[in-house]
């Protein structure tokens, strides 16, 4: 076995996600946004402003923090409003917090829906009759970054026909690319979703395709637990492993109490 493959072999699908989502960050993206609960997304951006991006502002609940003067990296914790987020080297006003993170060039985000056309829905699943089967966090800011910023990241916790669907019961973040220019929104829209099975991204016809397959799952997995037609390429990749330098880095710098584990 191979330093990348026992690397691949010991690491979680958190620190899996929190790795590709550092890897795909791109060179323009100088303030990022982390949502709430999404302890990945934290890690993903401290571990980019340790490496690829130096000069990032990141955005954690009411902090704001940069990491290039050599400042020792905060903790990753589970919820992005406990306390100890707050280490950073400003905090953003309470009254200003929505204008503050209106338009990251970049955020994350992760939700109960998301259909075909990359339709996210965080609000709930109504129950047909006025009340609800399920009610979700909610999206405050959300429809105002989704629209605006340079590109956003999708993390969906699980992968099953309940949570990929034909299409979302209620819209939190359009992703629909031809509502999107029909509506002339600026932002670029979703840039990549992650699932515990693989990496989506969005055709020419803005149908969801499979870009990459996790280790160890079937296209015949894939098809099975998602609820509607997907994409899938005749050779489809195998998701890039972790390597062991960027595994000793998220456990021994940035993950130190192993929330990802």
């Amino acid at each position: 076995m191979t330093e990348t493959t026992a690397a691949a072999a010991t690491a979680s699908t958190n620190e899996l996600f929190a790795i590709l989502l550092a890897r795909d960050l791109r060179p323009e993206d100088r303030t990022i946004m982390v949502g709430a609960n999404m302890p990945m997304a934290r890690a993903a951006a401290v571990l980019a402003n340790l490496t690829t991006h130096p000069d990032a502002r990141i955005l954690i609940g009411l902090g704001v923090q940069n990491l290039g003067d050599g400042a020792p990296p905060p903790a990753v914790h589970p919820f992005v409003f406990d306390p100890r987020t707050l280490a950073a080297e400003a905090l953003m006003y309470q009254g200003r917090v929505f204008d503050d993170m209106s338009r990251p060039d970049v955020f994350f985000i992760g939700g109960l829906q998301l259909d075909k056309r990359g339709n996210l829905n965080l609000f709930g699943i109504p129950d047909g009759d006025g009340g609800w089967k399920m009610r979700g966090p909610g999206s405050i800011a959300l429809a105002t970054m989704s629209a605006h910023c340079r590109g956003y990241y999708v993390v969906m916790p699980s992968h099953d026909p309940r949570t990929f669907v034909e299409r979302v019961a209620l819209i939190s973040a359009l992703g629909d690319r031809s509502e999107r220019t029909r509506l002339r929104l600026p932002g670029g829209g979703i840039r990549m979703v992650l699932s515990p099975l693989g990496v989506f991204d969005f055709g020419d016809d803005g149908d969801m395709r499979v870009r990459s397959l996790h280790e160890g799952v079937s296209v015949d997995d894939v098809r099975e637990k998602t609820g509607f037609d997907l994409q899938i390429p005749d050779d489809v990749p195998t998701t890039p492993a972790p390597t062991a330098e960027e595994l000793a880095l998220l456990r021994e710098r940035v993950d130190v109490h192993g929330t990802l584990a």
